[in-house]
């Protein structure tokens, strides 16, 4: 499913540090993807100030589901982040959402197919089918 939502857009990975040791800097710990975006709602009105301040900006953008990892030079397009382990990500256009979606849902599939595929031969190899 994608969202709309309101995010929290990081310049860097430096600028995160003005929340010091909070929980909150895990938001920001994607593993795929090229921004940091994080739901903006968590962050108290001083937090938002002080991202502000060090180049951060609220904007408007999407929130998917994130079934698999994938490339940025797999999916061809810039401006989202995600983690498999969370199971989503955002992103700044909903083009983009959709085909990050998109793109991750087709790999997990076919990683699933890969999966009974090396099951079956394995059966094959041992005489059980």
């Amino acid at each position: 499913m994608i969202e709309e939502r309101e995010l929290l857009l990081m310049p860097n990975r430096e600028s995160i540090a003005i929340f010091g040791d909070s929980y909150k800097v895990g938001y920001f710990n994607w593993r795929d993807g090229d921004v940091l975006l994080a739901l903006s709602y968590p962050f108290t009105d001083g937090e938002i100030t002080a991202a502000l301040k060090v180049g951060g900006k609220i904007v408007t953008g999407y929130s998917f589901d994130y079934y698999y990892p994938v490339t940025l030079k797999k999916v061809g397009v810039t401006g989202w982040c995600a983690s498999a382990a969370h199971g989503h990500g955002f992103a700044l256009s909903r083009e983009t959402a959709e085909k990050v979606s998109a793109l991750s849902r087709a790999e997990f599939l076919a990683d699933i197919q890969r999966c009974y595929a090396e099951r079956e031969r394995k059966w094959r190899e041992r005489g059980l089918i």
